[in-house]
C-alpha cells in the first residue's frame, strides 16, 4: 500500500513539475497574472502599472491581467503587487480559451 501512495505522491509532484517548467513566464514575453476573485479592472491594471509592465488583454471575470514587462524580475514585481500566479501568457491564453469553450458547450 505504501508503494501505490509513494507513486501517487511521485507522479503528481512530476506532474506539477513539468507545469511549472511549461508555464515558466519568459522576460519580453506575454505573461499571465492571476489575481484573487473580485479583483476589478482598475486594481488589476494598476496591479500591472505598479510591476513596470504594459497591458494587453484584462478579463475581469477570470481575474487576469495579460501584459508584458522587460525587466527580469517583472514576475516577481507583479506578485509584489497582488497577483497570486504569474505563468507564460500565450499557455494562459490557451487554457482560458479551453475553459471558455468547454462551459459554452
Amino acid at each position: 500500500m505504501r508503494e501505490i501512495g509513494f507513486g501517487l505522491v511521485f507522479s503528481l509532484a512530476m506532474a506539477l513539475s513539468a507545469f511549472l517548467v511549461a508555464a515558466w513566464p519568459v522576460p519580453g514575453q506575454p505573461i499571465a497574472a492571476f489575481f484573487p476573485n473580485g479583483t476589478s479592472q482598475p486594481e488589476m491594471a494598476r496591479a500591472v502599472a505598479e510591476a513596470g509592465g504594459s497591458i494587453l488583454q484584462l478579463d475581469p471575470a477570470a481575474a487576469v491581467a495579460i501584459s508584458v514587462g522587460d525587466g527580469r524580475d517583472y514576475a516577481a514585481s507583479l506578485y509584489r503587487a497582488g497577483a497570486w500566479l504569474v505563468i507564460d501568457g500565450s499557455l494562459a491564453q490557451s487554457c482560458i480559451r479551453q475553459a471558455r469553450s468547454l462551459a459554452n458547450g
